[in-house]
């Protein structure tokens, strides 16, 4: 390869140290005014048309002189070859001193490059970042899902070796006793259970006798006497169960009668709702709040009875008579009618599983 030529260098270096200074004194645009930067501009446009003129008529010179002197084709002969080497070779020793074709000093030209070139660079490096950002959240997500998925393998991999470290230490002291002992421990547990059973059954027998002695056996009540369904109204006094609800289960105004004449009234619609009382040796007076709570428990223990195969006629109870007390139940979803009479009640076994459901 031939090495440049020295003044070729220094033209370079000389032309490059005045576009620098040049650059040092358009730092600021904004500074030089709409009017200067304008006529830079032109005078820009203006220089790129004359080196366009310039290459253009460079170009049809060479082209007319290629078709003279230049060579198509190679040659086949070796001799016309070397000669059509030879022309090529000095067409580039002509080219080589010649100046290049630069904007010059005050153009404005190479600071517009360099500020689409920025631009460029900018709107890339932004979509790039963009890009980056979504393909780093959507790897820290998977991340905290994989880590989520491993802290739950070795959550369940520490427990299963837990159980079975405490299988083997029961097997180990299963193995070491006789069986009179396994026997008894067996017994032993089950009495436990028995007896923790025992005691929860009583806290929650405890716990429903409040519940309707509070709140469900006066909401019975007011539904037996025609008012609202059970749950529907919530302030109720012993006013409103004296007088009554009409049809459209509003409370009737209590008429003017002596106190005689209204507890006779009162306790004739007791025996007539709910019947007279199982135990009518007792002289404390009963309300329709005692009768509708004694109605309840009644039922639930017949159903109880029944579902535990103690009441001598299936699972099912005959009720004597549609009460609030069984609509009670089947709204709770406790119990339900059976399906062909409605006059017969059970309670739903939530113990029983799903393949043994009729």
């Amino acid at each position: 390869m031939a090495q440049i030529p020295s003044e070729v260098l220094a033209n370079i270096r000389q032309y490059a140290q005045k576009t620098r200074d040049a650059q040092q004194s358009q730092m600021e645009l904004d500074e030089s005014g709409d009017s200067k930067l304008e006529a830079r501009l032109d005078q820009t446009i203006k220089e790129l048309q004359m080196r366009v003129n310039e290459q253009r008529d460079r170009l049809e010179k060479l082209r007319t002189k290629s078709s003279n002197d230049v060579p198509q084709a190679p040659a086949s002969d070796k001799i016309q070859r070397l000669a059509q080497l030879r022309v090529i070779k000095k067409a580039y020793e002509d080219l080589t001193p010649t100046e290049p074709s630069l904007p010059g000093p005050q153009s404005i030209l190479p600071t517009l490059l360099a500020t689409r070139t920025i631009q460029h660079t900018i709107a890339n490096s932004k979509s790039a970042i963009e890009s980056t950002t979504e393909q780093a959240d959507a790897a820290k997500k998977q991340l905290e899902y994989q880590e989520q998925e491993l802290h739950d393998a070795n959550a369940i991999t520490a427990a299963l070796e837990a159980r079975i470290e405490r299988l083997r230490n029961q097997q180990s002291q299963q193995s070491q006793k006789s069986p009179e002992q396994i026997a008894d421990e067996l017994r032993a547990a089950k009495q436990a259970k028995k007896t923790g059973y025992e005691a929860e059954i009583r806290r929650l027998r405890a716990a429903f006798n409040g519940f309707v002695e509070s709140h469900l056996a006066v909401m019975l009540a007011v539904e037996e006497l025609g008012g609202p369904v059970a749950g529907e109204l919530a302030d109720i006094n012993d006013d409103m169960l004296a007088a009554g609800f009409s049809n459209q289960g509003r409370s009737k105004v209590s008429r003017t009668l002596n106190n005689e004449a209204r507890t006779d009234k009162r306790q004739q619609r007791l025996d007539n709702i709910w019947g007279q009382p199982v135990d009518s040796n007792n002289s404390t007076p009963r309300d329709e709040k005692d009768a509708a709570a004694a109605e309840l428990h009644g039922l639930v223990e017949d159903l109880f009875n029944a579902l535990l195969g103690s009441g001598g006629s299936g699972e099912y109870v005959q009720l004597e008579r549609d009460s609030a007390a069984a609509r009670f139940l089947v709204r709770a979803k406790v119990a339900q009618f059976h399906p062909k009479d409605a006059r017969r009640l059970r309670l739903i076994d939530f113990g029983r599983e799903l393949d043994d459901r009729p």
